[in-house]
């Protein structure tokens, strides 16, 4: 077989855990004249090999057995800059599952080759993909360098001179643009793609460039386009997530990243994504199931960390109170992360003490009282033994912990000294008022007035279906906002004694009263409103 010129230059790196398989790969790419080539049977002999020298070539198996996958393996290789941006990953499987597949957008590889592979089918895939590496080689190194300019000049000179790699420069110089900030350049350039063939990368950077200009809506609507005609590009599902940031959308933005992890539910990042912008919405069954997923994708994942696991217990813990049935099938799972951290990690004290009074809710959750109160006894003694002052995070898991334990008083008192203390600090405030009866901070103030406002006008109206979504929305995000509460009521008895009882609004109803009950005495000064409306309610479910 003739020898491709430059092969003799190439280091190599074969990743497979059948020795076989490795061997025969060997033997393929000495056939090619490759000059040096290692081997590795697992993915953390893969990892040792990349940090200890620098690879023209890898070619990893996705199963690698116990431990490590050849995408973990890629994926820590892209995160720690372990690659040269010259190298080439290929990665083998013998798998076609579509959700691998789409787990690899994230750390994209070079190619894909299906096993069993040929010694043709594999030099003519290398041959395409040395030559496209050499073609774009001078880019690279200057993106490298951190010489963005230069790196533009010489896409330009590439595209002046169309040839087979015109379509990759065009798509590296269109996300320069972006970079540099030359949006107008960036806008003629994919205008100028998209009168040829509509691409979809294409189609993607141009709304990334209005976006940029500032007209987020437009962007939206051209980005909302792309997911429906090809729901697989995982590009248009990013973009669209910068989007409902910029509008600052939060439920939108959920609902975007809900729909890309259902697409790619392997992906790490975008889990955790979803996990932590579904407890910001304080969608409980949506954060915890997010949080598992995270977790145990972490498993083997240079993207794990401490945090994951505790705030996946936090996300059950605080489930119990919303969904009970939902978080005692995920309770038993949140107690063996928590335990597990000090063995998966290296917890600092105050991480520890947090560990021990999510634990203690969890417990408390489940009815477990003995546990509970252990745990909560643990906690606090490590809490003792910290410098002062605790971070916000600390002291909520303490006051919730101390409230599911029956020790009302004390939590109150707490959250009343952090409030004092933090009364300067929104951000701080923001995080204090999940668990208040009234927000504190200025940004939480204005939320619950505008959808109290929505929703009040909505129920006016009569319109009692979208009266409700908003009450709905300000309960999850405000649980324990006792007018909240009583608005929404008031909408479901309005909705009902409009056009009849519906049984699962009943037990809504039913279900926000009880909670209302937990919280609420005769002093307070909404009880009389609480009074009439329960009594409504009593007579709606007598009739």
């Amino acid at each position: 077989m003739a020898h491709r010129s430059g092969y003799s230059e190439l280091t190599a790196l074969v990743v497979d855990n059948f020795d076989s398989f490795r061997t025969t790969v060997c033997k393929m790419l000495k056939e090619f004249g490759v000059g040096a080539i290692d081997t590795a049977g697992n993915g953390n002999q893969a990892l040792k090999a990349c940090y200890s020298n620098d690879y023209d070539l890898v070619l990893c198996d996705y199963n690698l057995g116990p431990g490590r996958s050849g995408q973990h393996v890629l994926e820590e290789l892209r995160f720690r800059k372990a690659l040269k941006r010259s190298s080439l990953f290929v990665l083998l499987s013998a798998e076609t599952d579509k959700s691998m597949i789409m787990a690899a957008f994230d750390n994209e590889p070079d190619a894909y080759l299906s096993k069993p592979i040929t010694t043709r089918v594999l030099q003519q895939r290398l041959d395409r993909l040395l030559q496209q590496r050499d073609e774009l080689l001078r880019i690279h190194e200057a993106i490298a360098a951190g010489s963005t300019e230069r790196a533009i000049a010489l896409c330009r000179q590439k595209i002046e001179k169309p040839g087979r790699y015109t379509g990759a420069c065009q798509k590296l110089l269109g996300t320069l643009y972006l970079q540099h900030g030359a949006h107008g350049a960036a806008e003629a350039l994919y205008r100028q793609v998209l009168q040829v063939r509509q691409l979809d990368w294409a189609r993607v950077g141009l709304a990334r460039v209005r976006q940029a200009q500032g007209d987020v809506a437009v962007a939206a609507q051209w980005l909302g386009e792309i997911v429906r005609g090809n729901p697989l590009c995982m590009p248009a599902y990013d973009a669209l997530a910068e989007n409902c940031q910029c509008r600052r959308d939060p439920q939108q933005l959920q609902a975007v990243l809900q729909q890309a992890a259902a697409v790619s539910p392997r992906s790490i990042l975008r889990q955790k994504y979803l996990a932590e912008t579904a407890a910001g919405n304080n969608d409980l069954p949506v954060a915890a199931s997010a949080y598992r997923r995270t977790v145990r994708l972490g498993q083997y994942s240079c993207h794990d960390c401490i945090e994951n696991h505790i705030n996946f217990g936090r996300a059950v813990a605080a489930l119990f109170r919303e969904e009970r049935r939902a978080a005692e099938d995920l309770s038993r799972d949140a107690l063996r992360v928590l335990a597990d951290i000090p063995r998966r990690f290296e917890p600092t004290a105050e991480q520890g003490g947090q560990t021990h009074l999510v634990e203690s809710q969890v417990y408390a959750g489940q009815g477990n009282r003995l546990r509970a109160g252990v745990s909560l006894q643990a906690g606090e003694e490590t809490l003792q033994q910290l410098p002062a002052p605790l971070s916000v995070e600390t002291q909520l898991d303490h006051a919730m912990a101390l409230s599911v334990n029956g020790k009302r008083r004390e939590a109150d008192k707490l959250l009343t000294g952090l409030i004092e203390h933090h009364r300067n600090d929104q951000q701080a405030l923001e995080k204090i008022d999940r668990l208040l009866e009234e927000p504190q901070s200025d940004a939480n103030r204005r939320t619950v007035a505008e959808l109290n406002r929505s929703g009040i006008g909505h129920y006016n109206d009569r319109q009692f279906k979208q009266a409700i979504e908003y009450f709905m929305r300000a309960k999850r995000l405000f649980p324990n906002h006792i007018g909240v509460h009583l608005n929404l009521v008031q909408a479901l008895l309005g909705e009902m004694q409009e056009y009849g009882r519906e049984e699962e609004r009943l037990k809504l109803c039913s279900a926000t009263i009880a909670k209302i009950e937990s919280r609420i005495d005769h002093t307070h000064r909404q009880y009389g409103r609480f009074a009439k409306l329960r009594h409504s309610l009593v007579q709606l479910e007598r009739e």
